[in-house]
């Protein structure tokens, strides 16, 4: 009987600390940056890190180069329960309303993260707002992440010391491998040959297979099937953070 009790106990104990742990959380916002270049960006890949984020009890908001609503693609690839979650989000969130890049400061948030698709390879590359707010992320000690070709955002931007960001840094994202006829004669580069030849230390895995990496406050995953993992890696180093 007292060993029911105490097993009763602990289960009430963790339950409570997984709460309160939420709670703490609720007033750290992370930021998803969305493309909103006509290409779209890749949904799979913003549902499920969505909901993972939001159940460990942080705030999510979205932003996108100039405000206007990007065009989420591969809907139909959800699963009815992934279909239920995207309704709540679009409800709960101002998914269809985001905040122009400019207006972003980054003492508002705990972290960025930018999806995949297509479209970070049109307007997401080079974007001097990308490059403001990766810099003031970094030198606040706060984590920037992109998955498959969200870290098209990192591309091109230089720091203070002239060096470029992801010199130096180990990093993935959508690999050579990875990419179509189409992808090959409509991107303007693709992004481990951009990467590298920017001095990262770019490793990959088999194709469609999940992959993360972590360095330097610069979180990265290689494919859709890394957008989860890449959510649960970023909520572990905020909580590690805050610990």
């Amino acid at each position: 009987m007292l060993k029911v009790i105490g097993l009763i106990w602990l289960t009430f104990i963790g339950v409570f600390a997984e709460l309160a742990l939420a709670k703490g959380n609720q007033n750290q916002k992370i930021l998803f940056i969305l493309s909103a270049d006509e290409h779209g960006y890749y949904l799979p890949e913003v549902v499920a890190p969505y909901q993972h984020i939001v159940d460990n009890g942080y705030s999510i908001e979205f932003a996108s180069p100039n405000g206007n609503i990007g065009r989420p693609v591969a809907l139909s690839l959800l699963s009815q329960q992934e279909r239920d979650n995207y309704k709540k989000l679009r409800q709960n969130s101002n998914i269809d309303q985001p905040i122009p890049l400019r207006s972003i400061l980054a003492k508002d948030y705990v972290a960025f993260y930018v999806p995949g698709g297509a479209g970070p390879m049109f307007d997401l590359a080079g974007h001097p707002e990308m490059t403001r707010l990766s810099l003031a992320f970094l030198s606040q000690n706060k984590i920037i992440s992109g998955v498959c070709h969200g870290p098209a955002a990192f591309v091109d931007i230089k720091k203070p010391d002239g060096q470029f960001l992801v010199t130096g840094l180990k990093i993935t994202a959508k690999s050579n491998a990875e990419e179509g006829r189409w992808a090959r004669r409509n991107y303007a580069f693709l992004l481990q040959d951009k990467l590298k030849a920017q001095g990262a230390n770019f490793s990959f895995a088999a194709p469609g297979a999940p992959y993360v990496v972590h360095d330097s406050n610069v979180l990265t995953g290689q494919n859709p099937k890394s957008a989860l993992p890449t959510a649960i890696r970023l909520v572990e180093l905020l909580q590690t953070k805050g610990s």
